[in-house]
């Protein structure tokens, strides 16, 4: 017999379960266990990566650009987890961008150890590295791009490979993990995406979804399907991969969906904040808004080539309104008026268009806020 609880009980026990969990989330989110999170995950890639390369007869190159600017503190549990993947055909090209911390230096030891080219150049943004990085690749199969702060789950370049040959594919595409001290989460703004069918081979047109999840790094590319279409990054801006990410989802003729953890990505904790999560500043603002009107215009593009429809961009603007912008909404009002006023104003060009229905399906907490500042 299953005791029930009034429903005046059960509403207070939910709150009390949510309120529990937020505090452990937070207090699993500090700096101290982001160190112990770190030291553990080096300790293992090690001890796995001692293990050597395994035997596979002829396997496809992979080549990984790493894009690297003064993370010296992460960068060896980057580098320890690709190691760590027993991929016996692998290069990786390391793009240090001007590093002041003795992150080139530390790149460049990983050479006893690993095949790593180390290239310096001057400082020109993660877009720009990352071009450098893949301009010199001579010959490979598949493309791969890593983040310095970041790391590859145990598994994760055989679970693509193997992806990408059975398949015939043009990239393969992983959810990735928020790293966040001792805190591994599913990356919320894409969890429908790859919730909804499981691991399955699919397309733009029927997986609209996909729009969802526009970064660079979770995926491998097809070398020749990324030359074919000649896709690069913006320089100098922040959300460099928003737009081409939207290209190579529109320009695939099939891609694969898997539904297993491909990539674990750092949200760091402390003081040192990466860029990206320094959403009141003026220029983060101003690049993801002009990020979201480069995809935008990919995607009508697109529309016009037959490569996706009114469905790929109802959800765009479903992005748009539950993520993209509720970001930055907080920050309204705080006293910089040309913050304000570019929000409002993408916030109308992108939106202006949609009706009730639309808000309807709009999720997050600022979404009547959003709308209002939409319609007025």
């Amino acid at each position: 017999m299953t005791l029930k609880l009034p429903k005046e009980l059960s509403l207070i026990a939910a709150r009390l379960r949510r309120g529990v969990s937020w505090r452990l989330f937070r207090a699993l989110s500090k700096p101290w266990a982001a160190r112990f999170a770190d030291v553990v995950l080096l300790v293992s890639f090690k001890a796995v990566a001692a293990l050597g390369p395994k035997r596979s007869q002829n396997p496809p190159k992979v080549t990984i650009v790493v894009p690297v600017y003064n993370v010296r503190e992460f960068f060896p549990l980057c580098l320890h987890s690709v190691r760590a993947q027993r991929y016996p055909n692998l290069e990786v090209i390391v793009i240090d961008d001007g590093s002041s911390d003795g992150s080139f230096e530390l790149a460049a030891s990983f050479d006893e150890i690993m095949k790593i080219r180390v290239l310096q150049k001057t400082n020109g943004g993660l877009g720009a590295a990352r071009n450098t990085g893949f301009d010199r690749i001579g010959q490979t199969d598949y493309l791969l791009f890593l983040d310095s702060d970041d790391a590859l789950p145990l598994g994760a370049i055989w679970r693509y490979v193997r992806a990408a040959e059975a398949n015939k594919v043009d990239f393969v595409v992983s959810p990735a993990k928020r790293m966040r001290g001792l805190s591994f989460r599913w990356r919320a703004d894409a969890r429908q995406f790859y919730s909804n069918q499981g691991s399955r081979a699919t397309t733009f047109l029927k997986d609209p979804l996909a729009i969802r999840d526009v970064t660079a790094w979770n995926r491998l590319f097809r070398w020749d399907f990324w030359k074919k279409h000649d896709l690069r990054f913006p320089e100098g801006v922040l959300y460099e991969d928003m737009a081409p990410m939207a290209r190579a989802f529109c320009a695939a003729e099939r891609f694969y969906v898997l539904n297993r953890a491909g990539y674990f990505w750092r949200v760091r904790t402390g003081d040192n904040k990466s860029i990206t999560q320094r959403l009141g500043e003026f220029e983060n603002l101003r690049d993801r808004m002009q990020s979201l009107q480069k995809t935008r215009k990919v995607l009508i593009s697109a529309i016009d080539a037959g490569q996706a429809n009114g469905k790929n961009m109802l959800e765009f603007q479903l992005r748009v309104a539950s993520i993209d912008l509720q970001l930055h909404l907080p920050f309204v009002g705080n006293g910089d008026s040309q913050y304000d006023d570019m929000l409002k104003d993408t916030a109308k060009q992108l939106l202006g268009d949609c009706g009730p229905e639309f808000w309807q399906r709009v999720q997050g907490r600022y979404a009547p806020v959003l709308k209002q500042l939409v319609e007025n």
